[in-house]
């Protein structure tokens, strides 16, 4: 298969599109507890404590909804900055005033699944159920359907492709392997694809013994500058996570501020929605890189969805 392909145009003549996504989440029942499958920064309790899970935990998440949603919202307001909420459908449910606040600012809604679980842990109709209760509380909430889906953990299931283009999604940010928009037949139906740089997540600098938030800050002005050099003749994109509950913490949020302003210090850049780039890209390099579902390798092969769902 032919990877490479011809350079793209962004609006403007734009050398690179940002965008500063928000994962916005709640978490399920064994957060906090010694058996959970969660990210978390510090130790659980052990098995044999009486106390079994660790409020600690539980609130530490708990400050996103609490206060970091709304330092990111000003933040973005401040600097005049639209982007692409990716909440939970049980966050939305029970914060829709937030919601409904950031799509008047002029955010995007997309959605994740209904509760920060993991779509490979699921079979296919329970995975389908919870999605099509979290389209429903958005179309609910802010009275039109999601169409930008993102797994949570960056990890989807082997089905999760053809639910979401079931369910009218028509962009996904899930696959790591470009730094452009393609476009994915999936079935009858067809995704803009977007990868969403899971490297430059704001999680991937939670663990206390891992990398400062400095360290990456320091990663987004190097990955930044490096697509934006390449951009004066091949122009993509940089999009990245930012958790209300890690990136809304008083030492975080600066430094996305820091960042932000350090970008806007470039005359070519595109601040865009993911959506936008979707619709952009869709509505004019639609057929500029088509693939088909399945469009990965397995070991220099062409990969099937059966391999997905077996060992070795």
């Amino acid at each position: 298969m032919k990877w490479k392909r011809s350079p793209i145009k962004w609006p403007d003549g734009a050398r690179i599109a940002v965008t500063p996504c928000v994962a916005f989440e709640t978490w399920p029942e064994d957060l906090g507890g010694p058996g959970s499958l969660q990210q978390e920064n510090r130790r659980a309790h052990p098995k044999n404590a009486p106390t079994k899970k660790s409020l600690a935990i539980i609130t530490d998440r708990e400050f996103g909804e609490r206060v970091g949603v709304y330092r990111m919202m000003e933040l973005f307001q401040k600097e005049g900055i639209q982007t692409t909420f990716f909440p939970t459908g049980i966050t939305i449910q029970n914060y829709p005033e937030v919601i409904k606040e950031a799509a008047a600012q002029g955010h995007e809604i997309g959605t994740e699944t209904w509760i920060h679980d993991y779509a490979y842990m699921k079979k296919r109709d329970k995975e389908k159920k919870d999605l099509e209760k979290t389209v429903k509380i958005v179309k609910e909430t802010v009275g039109k359907p999601p169409v930008g889906y993102l797994s949570t953990g960056v990890d989807p299931s082997a089905d999760t492709v053809e639910i979401i283009t079931e369910l009218g999604y028509t962009y996904w940010m899930d696959p790591q392997h470009q730094e452009t928009p393609y476009t994915l037949k999936v079935k009858n139906k067809e995704l803009t694809v977007l990868s969403y740089y899971q490297d430059l997540n704001d999680y991937s600098s939670y663990q206390r013994a891992g990398r400062t938030p400095r360290d990456l800050l320091q990663m987004w002005k190097d990955t930044f500058d490096c697509l934006y050099e390449e951009g004066a003749g091949d122009p993509k994109f940089m999009i990245w996570g930012n958790h209300p509950f890690v990136g809304g913490r008083p030492f975080r949020a600066v430094l996305l501020r820091e960042f932000i302003r350090y970008a806007k210090g470039h005359s070519k850049v595109w601040f865009a929605r993911a959506g936008d780039i979707a619709k952009w890209y869709s509505e004019n390099y639609r057929d500029a890189q088509l693939e088909e579902w399945p469009n990965f390798t397995i070991a220099g092969r062409a990969g099937k969805k059966s391999d997905l769902l077996k060992m070795g």
